[in-house]
């Protein structure tokens, strides 16, 4: 592989030269710039990007920090970001918080010591505070999944409360008033606008909302498992339940086996993100569908906005996509007929 310096002893000229022709940091006589770049034709010689971007200050390098990959949805959302850094010729680091805002603070201060040139983040609860110091020093941030409030930050998210919403709806037109939700951290803005959608939904029917219905199961599928019990064992009136994410669902599948409850015979569910799974799962779940992939390709491009503006006279933008109900087996009331 072809060095600067072998381009620099074909072209007969120095390293120093070869260097100001390709960076444009100086300026070099035609006939020195001419004889650089057929050089660099002649050996195949590509720069290394890395390298380049270094030597400005910067890494070519956008860094994507989500609070757990072992979520379904994040990966999706990696894509699209992906995607889009491809497009730009950048780089992209992956980094993981498990929902724990010390560590994602100390995330943020490893990548900003490697230079990244923007940060894309699904913050954890103690966000703001972590984020805020990079957005005084001007770094690109663009937040993902999780709404910000009284932050001046590019953000892109779902329409988590007009899921809750729709999800809470649905089971109440399949004739269900008892109905259960089963939420991973309410101190997470995307999970508490999903309840506020639950609650508006019963509000809006005359329903009562029973705060003993709100189960709060943290991170993993374990947890869901134990609101899912809990929830049953205490109210064996409930006859819904709304999972606010695709690891919540797993949850309360995995007791439905154990427990050998029908769905939705027994029990009717809707659960959110909806997963490949999802469809092929005997019964079908219905759910709630995101867009993982649109949300992290929209947020790289906000990072590159501000990369390429600098920041300058520009006002941080909110993207909020919509969400989409999508009806399978777990809430037929044609299923529950035909038992």
């Amino acid at each position: 592989m072809a060095t600067m310096k072998d381009v620099a002893r074909l072209a007969d000229v120095s390293v120093t030269t070869v260097s100001h022709v390709i960076n444009g940091t100086r300026y070099v006589s035609p006939e020195l710039t001419e004889r650089v770049n057929r050089a660099i034709k002649e050996l195949d010689y590509h720069p290394d990007p890395l390298a380049q971007g270094l030597s400005k200050g910067k890494s070519q390098t956008i860094a994507l920090i989500v609070s757990d990959i072992v979520n379904p949805f994040f990966p999706q959302v990696a894509r699209g970001v992906e995607d889009c850094v491809r497009e730009h010729e950048f780089s992209l680091i992956l980094s993981n918080t498990d929902e724990n805002a010390k560590q994602e603070k100390k995330n943020l201060s490893l990548l900003e010591a490697k230079r990244v040139d923007g940060f894309i983040i699904s913050p954890t609860g103690g966000g703001s505070e972590n984020i805020q110091p990079y957005l005084e020093k001007g770094i690109p941030v663009v937040c993902i999944d999780r709404e910000l409030s009284g932050v001046k930050v590019d953000q892109v998210f779902s329409n988590n409360r007009e899921g809750g919403y729709n999800a809470t709806k649905h089971l109440i037109d399949q004739g269900h008033e008892n109905i259960g939700i089963i939420l991973e951290l309410p101190e997470i803005m995307s999970f508490a606008d999903r309840l506020e959608g639950y609650k508006e939904a019963l509000r809006e029917n005359g329903i009562r909302v029973e705060e003993e219905y709100v189960k709060k199961s943290g991170l993993e599928v374990e947890g869901a498992y134990a609101s899912t019990e809990s929830l049953l064992n205490d109210h064996p009136e409930v006859t819904a339940i709304f999972s606010t994410n695709d690891l919540m669902t797993e949850g309360v599948l995995r007791y439905f086996k154990e427990h050998r409850i029908k769905c939705p015979e027994d029990i009717a569910l809707v659960g959110f993100d909806d997963p490949e799974w999802a469809a092929s799962f005997n019964p079908s779940i219905t759910s709630i569908a995101q867009q993982p992939y649109e949300m992290g390709y929209q947020a790289a491009q906000l990072c590159f906005e501000q990369i390429e503006s600098g920041n300058e006279n520009r006002h941080p933008r909110k993207i909020e996509l919509a969400t989409e109900l999508r009806p399978r087996e777990s809430t037929s009331s044609s299923r529950n007929n035909n038992t």
